[in-house]
């Protein structure tokens, strides 16, 4: 018998060719949390009848589905490159060691075209049997996601999901996960901002994809395929982020009051090829900031918080590059 609690829970991926037609799940990740679910809505009717007081049935019908959530999970040194892929949409892959040896590969990921979507297959066990029964999710684009670190944590990454539909019909698939998995850590990275080191404490980066989740119409309860839509102003794509740290002196502050835009690399690291390259993931962004002024809430050390908004300069707006021992996304 199998853990009759989220211990045995599992989760699943496949990519698919048709926005809405089901891949089979083929690839395993680790998670802390998911919130994916079914949402089902109902047309009621509000026309008078004499001597009803409450809703009648034949009186309301099934709406329109869909479905969602968020999935909460620690950055791994491989596999992830097909989240990523889904997050920006154009990707690029070259080997860095022309020998080949070690075998290492670096995927460049940059905002454009998304992938037709995802199919995730959720495992949730019953109590008290024990049994994984399996939730499907086809139609899965990512809206939005979000990278962090802080102190004495592993580092997360967390997609919002805007799925089709959800499906108890599918078998249950065999977890499986790379046998080469590792974690990666700021402890072996680094953050600079305008070429020079930067000290922080936490930071987060978050992207938006700017779908559109309304595409219903006559004929079919299910949403049609989300297209990119302007999210703030004209702009499809939004990318931004916080860094906190000890307040050192008017560098960072003085961006902030001149609105100069700089350079921001932020780097998360864990674990070698070989000994010879880490696995790592690199954030290159051209970004403004957008405050604030420190101060004195107290006699302990004075933070300071620093929002950031990615802004394309015509050379640089923001690239995510993956250094893992996958030769493909």
């Amino acid at each position: 018998m199998g853990i009759p609690s989220g211990l045995d829970a599992q989760l699943m991926t496949g990519e698919e060719t048709t926005y809405g037609t089901a891949a089979t799940v083929d690839r395993g990740y680790e998670i802390r949390s998911e919130t994916l679910s079914l949402e089902a809505q109902r047309i009621e009717s509000s026309a008078i009848r004499p001597g009803r007081r409450v809703l009648r049935t034949g009186r309301w019908f099934q709406g329109q589905r869909s479905a969602g959530g968020e999935i909460t999970m620690e950055l791994g040194t491989v596999s992830f490159g097909r989240w990523f892929k889904h997050c920006f949409g154009a990707v690029t892959t070259a080997q860095p060691d022309a020998a080949g040896n070690p075998t290492v590969y670096k995927h460049t990921f940059t905002p454009g075209p998304l992938p037709p979507g995802l199919t995730i297959q959720v495992g949730r066990p019953g109590a008290p049997s024990g049994t994984v029964h399996p939730f499907t999710y086809t139609g899965c684009k990512i809206g939005s996601w979000t990278l962090s670190s802080a102190i004495g944590e592993i580092v997360t990454f967390a997609p919002t999901i805007l799925g089709r539909d959800e499906t108890t019909a599918t078998p249950l698939a065999t977890a499986s996960y790379p046998a080469n998995l590792d974690l990666l850590t700021f402890v072996e990275g680094s953050l600079t901002l305008d070429g020079a080191a930067h000290e922080m404490r936490s930071i987060s980066v978050q992207g938006t994809n700017g779908l559109a989740d309304d595409r219903y119409v006559h004929g079919s309860r299910l949403r049609n395929e989300p297209l990119e839509i302007g999210s703030e102003g004209s702009q499809a794509r939004v990318y931004s982020g916080t860094i906190e740290g000890e307040f050192k002196d008017l560098t960072a502050y003085g961006r902030f009051v001149s609105g100069a835009e700089a350079e921001l690399v932020l780097l998360f690291a864990g674990g070698t090829i070989s000994g010879t390259y880490d696995y790592e993931v690199r954030i290159t962004a051209n970004v403004r900031f957008d405050g604030t002024t420190p101060n004195v809430p107290d006699g302990n050390v004075i933070m300071q918080t620093l929002p950031f908004k990615v802004v394309d300069n015509g050379t640089t707006s923001i690239r995510l590059e993956y250094q893992t021992t996958d030769a493909t996304v």
